[in-house]
């Protein structure tokens, strides 16, 4: 049986429609996630998945956000774009901060931070946000104004939206934090200027995200299962049309052509709430489901795999036995793949790696460090390829439907020991798991 001659693209593209041009931007918490996670739903149940439910679990919701950064030219204050991340404060009591620029470029000026030294400033930092815990605590006692992040990953000229560890911000605080565009900076830096306004006013809200669960049962229920997964929350400013409706749009249709086929392990669908806030729908499922974890073999993710130009990648997370054999299995259909073996906890089948199981990840750059329309007002079904997803699906079905055949597979469920101490670490720091 062909898997081409099954694939659907117009079918594939009405439910992007649906999901991208109809319902939209879909912030965690909101009405227009939980819209999507009923079409979802109803989606594979249709596609003939059994046990098709939504479970909840909380998260915090961003309801309004207003930003106003301005840069002190001469005698004249401009503004420019600004965005806040998800899950920073507002400014204190609503009202904007005036403070001198510090410029810290990071993550090498890390040492340089002491408590209070950066009282009253605001910073421009530049480079990554703290991916290290003692960084993050340092910045924070450090007790800048406010903090304007540059992504370096991201040269362009608007401003991109993300969100901050929530683990971090609940346990050691967060500084008011907005990003601006990348050219601005620039010039900033260039032209000597030293003085901003920072005004940021948020509404933030407890609220519940959902996680949505389907299976297609397999016929010897003691074989481990295999779970396809993606996540259907965006960032807020744009429909998530890469990131990810593409992924939704991966597990919809791999559930429809994997459904009428013979399987000995149960395929489980989920699609992921809360994703943006760095998988906490992931992160909830699995400590709901600790027990049936063990009878979960492969996790199979899917995170903005549309980009009209671009490198698959695939992250391996798992003994070589299984690196060499996806490697084979999609070289033989056509799909050459960029291999990442790195964990990390930046994708849903991060707290799944935690509980020692492999996973397969797979999504598509067209960017040094990611994709260019990232967390921007460009995520949209303008910037989508149609083809370069179903290149993808024909790749990777046959490969899912293989091991869902098979009674033993050619490689043991397990993490090398390097990748297992790594997701315990960060699963510690980042997690709490």
């Amino acid at each position: 049986m062909n898997c081409a001659d099954e694939i659907a693209p117009d079918r594939i593209r009405q439910d992007w429609q649906v999901l991208c041009g109809e319902i939209g931007e879909r912030r965690a918490g909101t009405a227009a996630e939980h819209r999507a996670a009923d079409f979802i739903a109803a989606r594979l149940a249709a596609a003939g998945c059994v046990c098709a439910r939504q479970e909840a679990f909380p998260c915090l919701s961003l309801r309004a956000a207003k930003v106003r950064v301005s840069v002190q030219e001469g005698k004249r204050w401009k503004g420019v774009e600004g965005a806040v991340l998800v899950g920073a404060p507002g400014t204190p009591a609503g009202h904007p901060v005036v403070g001198e620029l510090v410029w810290l470029e990071m993550p090498e000026n890390a040492c340089r931070l002491a408590p209070g030294s950066l009282r009253g400033r605001v910073v421009a930092l530049f480079g990554p946000l703290p991916t290290e815990v003692n960084h993050h605590r340092r910045l924070v006692a450090a007790a800048p104004a406010a903090v304007i992040h540059i992504d370096e990953r991201l040269p362009f000229g608007w401003a991109k939206n993300d969100g901050v560890y929530p683990r971090w911000a609940q346990l050691y605080g967060m500084p008011p934090t907005v990003t601006v565009p990348y050219t601005e900076a620039w010039r900033w830096r260039r032209d000597g200027l030293s003085w901003v306004r920072v005004d940021v006013r948020v509404r933030l809200q407890r609220s519940r995200s959902q996680n949505v669960i389907a299976e297609l049962p397999g016929t010897d229920p003691r074989l481990p299962a295999i779970v396809i997964c993606a996540h259907h929350d965006t960032q807020c400013g744009n429909p998530g049309a890469d990131d990810n409706g593409s992924g939704v749009m991966c597990v919809l249709e791999l559930a429809r052509v994997l459904a009428p086929r013979p399987r000995r392990r149960t395929l489980r669908l989920i699609s992921f709430g809360a994703e943006e806030q760095l998988s906490v729908g992931s992160a909830a499922y699995v400590r709901a489901h600790r027990q049936e974890l063990g009878r979960t073999g492969l996790v199979v993710n899917f995170d903005s795999v549309s980009s009209p130009l671009g490198h698959f990648e695939m992250s391996c997370v798992g003994p070589d036995a299984l690196r060499r054999y996806a490697v084979r299995a999609l070289a033989e259909v056509g799909l050459d793949v960029v291999l990442r073996q790195e964990v990390t906890p930046f994708f849903d089948n991060f707290p799944f790696n935690h509980a020692g199981v492999p996973s397969l990840c797979f999504t598509r750059s067209n960017f040094p460090g990611g994709r260019w329309q990232h967390h921007s007002r460009y995520d949209t079904l303008k910037h989508i390829s149609l083809a370069a997803l179903m290149r993808l699906l024909f790749a990777v079905e046959p490969l899912v439907a293989r091991l869902g055949r098979l009674q033993c597979w050619p490689f043991r469920r397990q993490l090398t020991t390097t990748q297992r101490r790594k997701a315990h670490r960060l699963g510690r720091e980042l997690f709490g798991l």
